[in-house]
Parts: structure tokens; sequence; C-alpha cells
């Protein structure tokens, strides 16, 4: 019986596996969703990968794992609606840090056994009490001003002290950030293109634990010195 469905699932071709792929995801989250990119099977594993986003949300991208012969899949879905949500409230957070700001944030561990794309930061965190996350912080400055840009930092986290990890600031000019938005709107998490379009950049590592910077304002001013 395996070895029969393992044939029917190489006589598919693309267009039969991306149908699966929505199918399961459908079935499992009840709602809709598109598919933007297959990465192709992996052939010694048994499994394809799709690149999707819900369609109502087409800028939350995941990746999504599907058994060649559909009898399972994994996927990332939860992971990515809940660092959606951490990316936003950073962001209203820092609105008053003087310049631009794009944000990402990864997990180091995305996979969760749910169903619950619903779910909150906290609730993901109670699910994966040990997680910690890579907050990419790309900055613009307008001004000049270490400390300032430190005060507002201390507030990236407001709401969000369940999480702890570490905060990658680069900081870019105008263009560059503009760029780093269109690459990373394509992008599930930063990959070998973030390192070679951040190279030469000046980057801040900052931890952060229960979401309160582990760097004090002297350190980052020095950290700092000649770009902030």
């Amino acid at each position: 019986m395996a070895m029969a469905a393992e044939l029917a699932a190489c006589k598919m071709d693309q267009r039969g596996y991306e149908e699966r792929a929505l199918h399961m995801l459908e079935e499992k989250y009840d709602e809709k969703f598109t598919i933007w990119q297959y990465a192709g099977r992996e052939f010694t594993r048994g499994y394809f990968t799709v690149i999707c986003s819900p369609e109502e949300a087409q800028d939350i991208l995941f990746e999504a794992r599907v058994a060649n012969d559909g009898s399972y899949i994994e996927d990332d879905y939860v992971s990515a609606v809940v660092c959606d949500q951490a990316e936003r409230q950073i962001d209203e957070n820092l609105e008053y840090m003087e310049g631009y700001l794009l944000e990402k944030v990864v997990p180091v561990s995305k996979s969760l056994d749910s169903a619950d794309a619903d779910m909150s930061v906290e609730e993901f965190m109670s699910l994966k009490p040990g997680n910690r996350f890579a907050v990419y912080l790309m900055y613009c400055p307008q001004e000049r001003g270490a400390d300032k840009a430190y005060k507002e930092l201390q507030k990236a986290f407001s709401g969000l002290d369940c999480m702890s990890g570490n905060i990658q600031l680069y900081v870019m000019q105008e263009e560059e950030l503009k760029e780093m938005q269109g690459y990373l709107a394509e992008m599930t998490e930063p990959d070998s293109g973030f390192e070679e379009r951040t190279e030469g950049k000046k980057r801040i590592t900052i931890p952060f634990e229960k979401g309160i910077l582990q760097m004090s304002d002297r350190e980052f001013a020095e950290e700092a010195g000649g770009v902030l």
C-alpha cells in the first residue's frame, strides 16, 4: 500500500503537489491560502516544500513541508502569525525613534503542534517557554543621538515581556532600507542574501531577557560610536 502511494506521488506534477498543499493547509486551518513558491521535493525524506501566505494577509509568508503521499503536513504558519504580531507591536513601540525602521522577527524554533493561528505571543511562549528570538532592526536615523536611540529601544518590548533573544540593529541609508524592505517582503526569514546585503554595515547586537535590554546606555553608546 505504501509503495503504491509513493508511485502515485511520483506521477504528480508541480501543480498537483501545490494543490495537495493548499488542500491540507485549508483543512488544517479552515482558511484559504496562496502558494508563492514551489521549493521542490526532498526525495530522500519523502516531502516537498512550498512558500505560502494566507489569502487575507499576503504579507505573512511561511514555509510548509508536505509528505509526497499526503500523509502529513508540517508548517510554520502559527509562528509566522505570532512574529507578525510582534513586529507590529515593536513598530508601534518604536514610533518615536528619529528616523525610519524596518523590523523582522524570527524565532529560533518555529515548529509548533497547534492549528490555532489566532494565538498571542504570550500563548506561543507558554507552549515554547525556552524559545528565543532574533529581532532584526534596520534603522535609518534622521538625526544622530545614541542616547535618544537607546532610550527609545528600551521601549521595544513593551507588551512583549515574554520574549528573550537578541536585537540585531543595522544602521543603513534610506535607499538601502527601502531595498531591504522589498527583499524581506519575499523571504520567510533572512538568508545568505541578507548577509550579502548587510556586509560592511554597522551592526549592534543587543541581548534582551524578558523584554529588558541587557546592554547599558554606556555600552550602547560605545558600540554606536560614529553612526548614531
